[in-house]
């Protein structure tokens, strides 16, 4: 006989709320058998969604298995109990729920260059608006990445939101790019010319005196086949 879904709700309890490790997570899984009787107990615990089997450092001899219903992975593993034994089990996890700062860096940056080009133009106000919104966004992910004491359940809460509001940002970003692209078309447009003009008359020039270098050249050596 196996012990299914109470040790799986106890098991669930322990695995949001154990504490952080220095190398990653560290989940700790325990499962009771209250029978009076020898039992084989099944543990069954699904994985965050953002972990993947590379993610697992150390598992023991637990399994981990993909769900195709769930699209998720889990780590599976039957052990015998004797009546009212304990099992405790830990898997260890890469810390992934981290938002790369220099990622964050890079959207700031952005966006204040484009904020900086909006100055040419009668929308700035808009911009300074949409830029008000990125970077608010930006300091609030930046804040829950910075809650390094969270509890592994908050802080896999704080990433998927630290995600959400980044990837708002980024839609945001694209939006100012968007109308910067569609109020300054001509600025743009003389600005190109400009540098195609430029480009025509410097190869121009060049041409130009590579024709009299070949020209003397060629001059040199005719003078040269005369006198021999």
């Amino acid at each position: 006989m196996k012990i299914g879904k109470s040790a799986f709700l106890f098991l669930v309890f322990c695995l949001l709320f154990c504490a952080p490790a220095q190398a990653g997570i560290t989940m700790r899984l325990m499962a009771v058998n209250p029978a009076d009787s020898d039992q084989v107990v099944s543990i069954k615990v699904y994985l965050p969604l953002e972990v993947k089997p590379e993610d697992v450092i150390y598992k023991g001899d637990l399994e981990v298995i993909y769900d195709t219903q769930q699209g998720s992975y889990y780590v599976y593993g039957e052990y015998p109990l004797k009546p009212k034994e304990v099992l405790e089990k830990e898997i260890e996890l890469k810390d992934v729920w981290i938002i790369d700062p220099n990622q964050i860096a890079m959207i700031r940056q952005d966006a204040s260059v484009i904020l900086e080009e909006f100055k040419k133009t009668e929308f700035y106000d808009r911009a300074k608006l949409l830029y008000d919104g990125i970077d608010k966004k930006l300091k609030e992910v930046e804040a829950m990445q910075n809650m390094s004491e969270a509890s592994p359940g908050y802080k896999i809460s704080n990433y998927r939101n630290s995600l959400s509001l980044l990837n708002s940002a980024k839609a945001d970003l694209l939006a100012a790019k968007t109308l910067l692209a569609e109020v300054a078309p001509k600025g743009m447009a003389k600005f190109t010319w400009k540098i195609i003009l430029f480009i025509i008359v410097f190869l121009g020039i060049l041409g130009a005196g590579f024709f009299f270098v070949w020209q003397r050249q060629t001059k040199l050596e005719a003078e040269q086949k005369t006198q021999e």
